[in-house]
């Protein structure tokens, strides 16, 4: 699929006085056919100046096949528009399970959503959303929910009557060895402020690890590098699920799409236990997009409760990881106000201050999501695993 200049209005304008139609009756919308990845992938790397915006070793097109086409539950619900048989524009639900309170029920996470330069503003992403959001429930899903940092996306949620956004807040915590590397590498406005910002931030955060003192690790667990998940992370997850009030369902099947293709990245599995009983694994990915510039995450850190030492070591074990590859920034995203906040703080992780807006829309009949703002805050996990995208680029 190829459009050529000149792009927005003016090719619009083009095709209104040249070919007579309205471009708001030719262009229709429906659900993915096989054979339409191709195009579909050749979209997203033009509105996104290339996807995904990771370091792979596989072609974009077989990283999508991994992400949409290889799922662990097998409904579909990829819609596209078109308009002369060409794909204009394309959205990607990705169906997955959650918990919300004593019910495991079905949810999509939204993401992937391209609309080509030439043909927006005529309402196409509108019609692919109504039409998303119908084929969704068909399929039963109760919730979906995405994250965006489309300032246009927030505000137009921000005013809508079918999404909201989370009760709880979420903070990205991050911990920069050298700051004057990461101005460097992407600046900032006010770089001079945000750096004593940064100093003094890090200072109080020193004071109050020093008074508070760490959780003594103790001595009956070790720590080992995977590239799967056995049948024990089941019970595992039966275990710690009982702990959330709200949590996307990690068994064994989703956790091994979610990090053990080969399609998906590099990402690292670190597993607790003690006597063959799995208390908590961590899920680290450096994405060397930017090649001079390496941006590392704990993308997932999920422990038993009643051991708090073993959140610690796997926190220890992540930061060791990380600067054994020369990672000077390192992301970890929680609910704030959840103990890992503190725990990862204790290692030097601070406060990003960046607003992070997850929205959801209530399909059925009930939102019981909305009850989660009297749940504490340890009742409720949120990782970048649950997220679309791993940025290339955060701010300070």
């Amino acid at each position: 699929m190829t459009f050529s200049e000149p792009r927005g209005g003016a090719l619009i304008y083009i095709l209104k006085q040249v070919f007579k139609f309205d471009l708001k009756k030719d262009y229709s919308v429906r659900l993915y056919r096989q054979g339409d990845e191709e195009d579909i992938v050749q979209l997203l790397q033009l509105v996104f100046n290339g996807w995904p915006h990771l370091d792979l070793k596989c072609s974009s097109l077989d990283f999508w096949r991994w992400k949409y086409q290889d799922k662990v539950l097998d409904r579909k619900i990829i819609s596209v528009a078109e308009i002369n048989n060409k794909i204009i524009g394309s959205t990607h639900p990705r169906l997955l399970k959650i918990k919300i309170f004593d019910k495991i029920v079905l949810c999509s996470l939204g993401g992937d959503v391209a609309v080509h330069f030439d043909f927006r503003n005529i309402g196409v992403w509108k019609y692919l959303r109504d039409f998303s959001n119908e084929e969704k429930k068909k399929a039963g899903v109760q919730y979906s929910y995405l994250v965006t940092g489309n300032p246009i996306v927030i505000k137009g949620f921000m005013r809508s009557k079918n999404y909201n956004l989370f009760p709880i807040s979420l903070v990205n915590l991050v911990r920069i060895k050298d700051i004057d590397q990461q101005l460097q590498m992407m600046p900032v406005k006010n770089s001079l402020f945000k750096k004593l910002g940064f100093h003094a931030a890090k200072i109080l955060n020193d004071i109050t690890n020093t008074i508070r003192g760490s959780e003594s690790v103790k001595q009956d667990l070790t720590i080992a590098e995977t590239d799967n998940f056995d049948d024990r992370i089941n019970i595992f997850w039966e275990e710690v699920s009982k702990q959330y009030d709200f949590i996307v369902e990690r068994r064994r099947d989703y956790l091994n799409w979610r990090y053990c293709d080969p399609r998906c990245g590099d990402f690292i599995i670190k597993i607790a236990e003690y006597e063959g009983q799995i208390l908590g694994y961590s899920v680290l990915r450096i994405n060397r997009f930017l090649i001079d510039y390496p941006i590392g995450y704990i993308v997932d850190l999920l422990t038993l409760p009643s051991r708090p030492d073993v959140s610690e070591a796997l926190a220890a074990d992540a930061i060791s990881y990380f600067d054994s590859n020369d990672v000077n920034i390192i992301n970890y995203q929680v609910v704030k106000g959840h103990p890992y906040e503190q725990i990862l703080k204790k290692h030097g992780f601070l406060n990003s201050r960046i607003k992070i807006h997850l929205f959801y829309n209530p399909l059925g009949n009930k939102d019981e999501i909305r009850k989660l703002k009297t749940s504490p805050e340890n009742r409720i996990y949120v990782s970048w695993a649950d997220h679309d995208v791993l940025p290339v680029r955060i701010p300070t």
